[in-house]
């Protein structure tokens, strides 16, 4: 089964790790949302990777001190080789993850055939531009809403959410309410409310 790939880049992340990887659910027969990437010699299966670790369980990373920008650069490379990696996000866990629980989200969006595809009255192209990486800070216990309304949601909601109006999603420690955005997504409430 795909799942998402989670990178820690700071020492200080690890002991918040456990817990994101379990958030999604405690049931060990539910597939995981993340694969924890120690290593930058990808497995060869889905099975190579940890993905729902237990408080004080160790772990390896090979990307403590990254940038973003090598995380998402090394995702897309081994999700175009591998079909057991989710591709389009990632999320990583930083230092502000130590301190406030939020994951940032890297959303990458694909290089796309017809642009008139991403074209949306009032709004213009959103994303504003195809084969680029879009960071969201998040509540790491909205990650597996994220993923599902940002890749599987009707286009035209999602786009205009995530990309049309994000700083009426974004509180001011920027941090993105997904259940927020979810509600808005789902034609729950108007759109003075949001």
């Amino acid at each position: 089964m795909p799942a998402n790939l989670l990178f820690c880049v700071a020492e200080e992340a690890k002991p918040f790790i456990p817990r994101a990887t379990r958030e999604y659910s405690t049931d060990p027969t539910f597939p995981p949302l993340y694969y924890l990437v120690e290593s930058k010699v990808c497995p060869n299966s889905g099975e190579g990777f940890k993905s729902k670790l237990q408080d004080c369980e160790t772990f390896q990373s090979e990307f403590i001190g990254a940038s973003i920008e090598e995380c998402q650069d090394w995702a897309k490379s081994n999700w175009e080789q591998f079909n057991f990696i989710e591709p389009c996000v990632i999320a990583i866990a930083d230092e502000r993850s130590a301190r406030d629980g939020t994951l940032l989200m890297s959303y990458y969006c694909p290089v796309v055939d017809d642009p008139e595809d991403l074209e949306f009255e009032g709004w213009g192209r959103l994303p504003p531009k195809d084969d680029t990486w879009y960071n969201f800070r998040i509540e790491h216990r909205a990650a597996d809403q994220f993923i599902i309304c940002i890749t599987g949601s009707p286009i035209d909601t999602a786009m205009e959410t995530y990309f049309g109006r994000p700083e009426k999603f974004t509180n001011g420690a920027g941090v993105f309410d997904v259940f927020k955005a979810l509600s808005y997504v789902r034609g729950e409430g108007s759109d003075q409310e949001f």
